[in-house]
């Protein structure tokens, strides 16, 4: 016969409370673990499963063709590539003008969009189109027991589903961010020319004065870590995903806000361990 703790109703809240911290501790650790063994899964990939690789990897990029449902990445990010260029053009140049600045527009393009705007933004459409549906497959693939059903066959299946689909992100992001922050400094430039009626070379003037080769390779390390982290989260929730389609929602929604948070909090770190806390640009003086 089990046997069973009675607690007392006065004594179960601070229980709750105090159980909080350890339980928030350990899935931490738990998301560690798994962050690790998806690294170490990498020669496994490239040795056994590259043509799972390959087809992600399309998948990815491409999808089914389509912009939004069942599409891939790519149509995405370069449309918020020459949104966010318009964004930063037109409100770079109204504050800038209020100081008599105006001019040098191009010193926030070369600045700020490289270093942080553009990689987030690359980072957030990954995470928006294709980490919310490795979410969504492998949570329906926990819920069918088909993940079940791959370890009895043998597969392992954290290299088999979630080191490929690591891979194919970090791996796609990398040419597609560079071409959207190509279409990102034309459409600011055009739009810039739209807006105030100055010579483009005015703003490639200052443009230039700012854009350094060393941040552009800065920027696309942090794109490819942010898509790495963000997949990898986004994988794991789904492959521990329970209760159902409801669970796989719910599932859906926890994962994109903590991708979110992370990338926040590795972008803070990047920036610090690139560039430090001078960001080395000078208006004067």
């Amino acid at each position: 016969m089990a046997t069973t703790t009675f607690i007392p109703t006065g004594v179960r809240p601070v229980l709750a409370v105090v159980d909080a911290p350890v339980t928030q501790a350990a899935r931490i650790g738990h998301m560690v673990t798994f962050f690790f063994r998806t690294l170490a899964g990498i020669p496994l990939v490239l040795r056994r499963y590259p043509r799972e690789f390959f087809r992600l990897l399309s998948d990815v990029t491409w999808g089914n063709g389509s912009i939004v449902v069942g599409g891939g990445t790519a149509a995405v990010v370069l449309l918020n590539g020459a949104a966010g260029g318009a964004v930063v053009a037109i409100e770079g140049y109204n504050a800038l003008n209020l100081l008599g600045l105006g001019p040098a527009t191009g010193l926030i393009t070369a600045l700020a969009t490289v270093r942080e705007i553009a990689p987030m933004m690359a980072a957030l459409s990954f995470a928006i189109q294709a980490g919310c549906r490795f979410t969504a497959q492998l949570g329906a693939m926990r819920i069918s027991e088909e993940i079940d059903a791959l370890e009895s066959l043998a597969i392992r299946p954290i290299p088999y589903l979630v080191t490929t689909r690591v891979l194919a992100s970090a791996l796609a992001v990398v040419p597609l961010f560079v071409v959207c922050l190509c279409l990102n400094f034309l459409v600011c430039q055009l739009v810039i020319f739209m807006v105030s009626g100055q010579a483009s070379g005015t703003y490639l003037h200052y443009f230039g004065l700012m854009l350094a080769a060393q941040d552009m390779v800065f920027a696309v390390i942090k794109v490819a870590i942010f898509v790495a982290v963000m997949s990898t989260l986004q994988c794991y929730y789904g492959f521990y995903a329970t209760g159902g389609p409801r669970g796989v929602g719910i599932a859906a929604g926890r994962a994109m806000r903590a991708s979110i948070t992370i990338m926040v909090s590795v972008n803070m770190l990047l920036t610090m361990a690139f560039w430090g806390i001078d960001a080395g640009g000078r208006l004067g003086g």
